[in-house]
């Protein structure tokens, strides 16, 4: 009868053969963080006879932890006598003034630094350890977000990491109480990340109260049948009707308008994606941009990336903006920026605390109070607001009063409306109903960025 160790290593062995699809003869880099995910994943690999080099991407976002992670990996590598590539980067310094969170930035530099490592080593595969409780987890929150059929499919087992490099997830039939078994029964050495039982993070909760009352296996079983249903389906209609819709960097407004809606939206996100790369592709823009179809030639939608605008018989995506600046503009995620008289309103979320709440550029607000998408706007006659520590509302009219803003100016000061609500007067004052309190779990920073 076979033992836990070689049951796994079998379990694994078939799945880099029929899954990910990685033959014995292919140089293979290795993500590893210290964490027992890729320490199982890197003495698995060993022992099925791949050829494989180390990489390892200290953030230093933990401070000493950070340290003790990098050695742990050097030491694992020194063991097994294996190349290793170590990349330090800082992630909260590449997040700054981004609007975007820093675990999303650090996913970003990790891939990045994982290509450029594989381009140098000649190298064409790189693995990572995801695993079936991250694919159940990862499922349910973004269902939790609200996303499309694409966010509800399961991650692949390949896919393109560059034209040259493959990513392959060799775990994910693994599920974690089996990868921590066989790391165990291996007598591995691994480190904890602390920030993994901090529920603070929503993945945190999820993982501590929900996932334990769920069937992660079944949850991942669902997420790749929706993954099957996107690839065989949805993904060769969009090519299709992407390849016939678009001219140059904009889509014909006439095509869309004869589309089911369903299928108008993923163009338009697939177009964000394209030539707007770093633009929240969500269904909530890819909406409001075809609303667009219906508008007035030269009406524009801005983003983060650059803006979209309607010609007489198209819908552009530029980088840059060609038209005046709307009345009205949606703030509808991170890194969405939106036009204001000098500069540029932005929003930002997260699930950490600040470590304070005084911002020279902006405001801290508690994000579950907030109706979104929020609106930016001019302020106008009769608008009124409930300043932070007030009892009643104050006319704004009043309030630029008060903050001795010159008449000549007033008329360029622009508000940030959850709902009907003003919760922001930009650069100024913020409502008092959107404080953040003890229990506010979690955060939103609305900012100002000059031109």
């Amino acid at each position: 009868m076979k033992n836990l160790i070689d049951t796994f290593r079998d379990r694994v062995a078939s799945y880099m053969k029929s899954s990910a699809q990685v033959s014995l003869d292919e140089r293979i880099l290795v993500g590893v963080s210290g964490g027992v995910d890729s320490v199982v994943l890197l003495d698995v690999l060993g022992i099925l006879g791949y050829e494989c080099e180390v990489v390892h991407i200290n953030y230093h976002l933990r401070e000493q932890e950070s340290v003790a992670d990098e050695t742990l990996v050097r030491q694992l590598s020194q063991q097994r006598e294996l190349n290793l590539q170590v990349k330090h980067v800082s992630a909260r310094t590449h997040a700054a003034g981004t609007g975007c969170s820093v675990q999303m930035i650090a996913r970003d530099l990790r891939y990045a630094a994982f290509a450029e490592v594989a381009l140098q080593q000649g190298i064409s595969t790189v693995a990572v350890a995801h695993h079936m409780d991250d694919q159940a987890e990862s499922l349910l929150l973004n269902l939790n977000r609200g996303t499309g059929p694409e966010g509800l499919a399961a991650m692949r087992p390949v896919r393109p990491l560059t034209e040259q490099i493959n990513l392959v997830r060799p775990l994910l039939g693994e599920s974690r109480a089996s990868i921590q078994a066989y790391a165990i029964a291996r007598n591995l050495k691994w480190r904890e990340d602390r920030s993994n039982k901090d529920t603070k993070y929503l993945r945190s909760r999820l993982r501590a109260s929900v996932m334990p009352n769920l069937n992660a296996e079944t949850l991942a079983r669902s997420a790749k049948l929706v993954a099957e249903w996107v690839d065989e389906v949805i993904r060769p209609m969009i090519d299709k009707s992407f390849s016939d819709a678009a001219s140059g960097q904009s889509l014909s407004i006439a095509y869309l308008a004869q589309l089911p809606n369903v299928l108008a939206r993923r163009l338009v996100i697939e177009a964000l994606r394209k030539w707007l790369p770093g633009s929240p592709a969500n269904e909530a823009l890819a909406e409001r941009i075809l609303g667009l179809v219906n508008s007035q030639t030269g009406k524009q939608i801005e983003v983060g990336a650059g803006v979209i605008w309607r010609d007489r018989a198209y819908l552009v995506f530029s980088a840059e903006a060609k038209q005046e600046r709307t009345e009205e503009m949606e703030l509808l995620s991170e890194s969405v920026a939106v036009a204001v008289p000098g500069g540029h309103v932005r929003l930002y979320l997260t699930q950490e605390e600040p470590s304070s709440l005084s911002d020279p550029e902006g405001v801290w607000l508690d994000a579950e109070k907030l109706e979104l998408p929020l609106t930016v706007r001019r302020w106008l006659a009769g608008d009124r607001m409930r300043p932070l520590g007030m009892q009643g509302t104050k006319k704004i009219s009043d309030l630029l009063t008060d903050d001795a803003v010159p008449a000549q100016e007033r008329g360029s000061v622009s508000v940030v409306c959850s709902g009907s609500t003003i919760a922001w007067v930009v650069g100024r004052r913020m409502a008092h109903e959107f404080r953040v309190t003890p229990s506010t779990q979690q955060y939103a920073r609305l900012f100002y960025e000059q031109n």
